[in-house]
């Protein structure tokens, strides 16, 4: 299912608006930039390099170059691929293999089977149909690549934070954080950034419209265009920052561990969801 109340041009249009104006506070701003995000996602990054090889990585939706930091010694060479050059501008390209393309994710210039890897964080909300990338991505990679997607907004968590709003009531702060952040973050861009809340919610179709990825349909749709194989991980439960931050590495730990266990059943208390599929 695409998101296409809007045209692909209209989203491109706004996502380069908004991600210009954030540009140069996007990375003290952005809560995946923290510390202990980052050593996830490290380690994850890390892991999967070892899978697939090294060799080369392709970054699509990179902006300033969260996955390219935390990969550029697991890699020979490194490709990031966005719309938004005043994002572009901010990556560091030391190290002599990380280049940088403005170009269309639904239509990488690269050829066929280039690519060990590729990797997608916080990105593919932010198109019109996320078909078209996973089949793009998948052209470009070779027989066994991976495609590392991650930070992609759970409907089931989206739904579950639309009906607790609906239903009213006094909730937690730990709650009323969530439902802020899930249903009010246009309204609270457009108070810092000046940008209309239209327009971010037309850079962000697949939380606008369709309220966040379906996990199973998803996975569908990647097998659908040719990957052999799709691995599904919720992230990020209800209240994990606070927890972590208020209370304890320690009983966030204990709390996420006891949430998988108990999964599916939990399985809408994930706010993101991460893919690995394997070509």
């Amino acid at each position: 299912m695409s998101a296409a109340t809007v045209t692909r041009d209209d989203v491109i249009r706004a996502n380069i608006e908004v991600h210009t104006r954030m540009a140069s506070t996007y990375q003290s701003n952005e809560p995946h930039f923290r510390p202990e995000n980052r050593a996830t996602v490290r380690g994850v990054l890390a892991a999967l390099a070892a899978r697939a090889g090294g060799g080369r990585l392709l970054d699509v939706g990179c902006g300033t170059g969260f996955v390219i930091d935390l990969a550029r010694d697991l890699f020979e060479r490194i490709d990031g691929v966005d719309v938004t050059p005043a994002m572009l501008e901010r990556v560091d390209l030391t190290g002599g293999h990380v280049r940088v393309h403005e170009a269309r994710a639904e239509a990488l210039p690269f050829d066929d089977a280039t690519f060990d890897m590729a990797s997608s964080y916080a990105f593919m909300h932010h198109v019109t149909d996320h078909v078209e990338i996973l089949r793009e991505v998948r052209r470009v990679l070779r027989p066994g690549g991976l495609f590392y997607v991650d930070l992609e907004p759970n409907k089931l968590f989206w739904a579950a934070m639309n009906g607790l709003e609906l239903r009213g009531g006094a909730y937690s702060d730990i709650v009323e954080r969530e439902i802020q952040s899930v249903l009010h973050t246009d309204d609270a861009v457009e108070g810092e950034f000046g940008i209309s809340a239209q327009t971010f919610r037309d850079a962000e179709p697949i939380k606008s419209v369709l309220g966040g990825f379906d996990p199973d349909e998803f996975a569908a749709d990647a097998r659908g265009v040719g990957f052999a194989a799709v691995e599904v991980t919720p992230q990020w439960y209800l209240g994990q920052g606070a927890i972590l931050h208020g209370q304890s590495e320690a009983d966030a730990a204990t709390i996420e561990s006891y949430l998988r266990r108990a999964l599916p059943a939990t399985a809408h208390l994930f706010k993101y969801l991460r893919f690995v599929c394997v070509a």
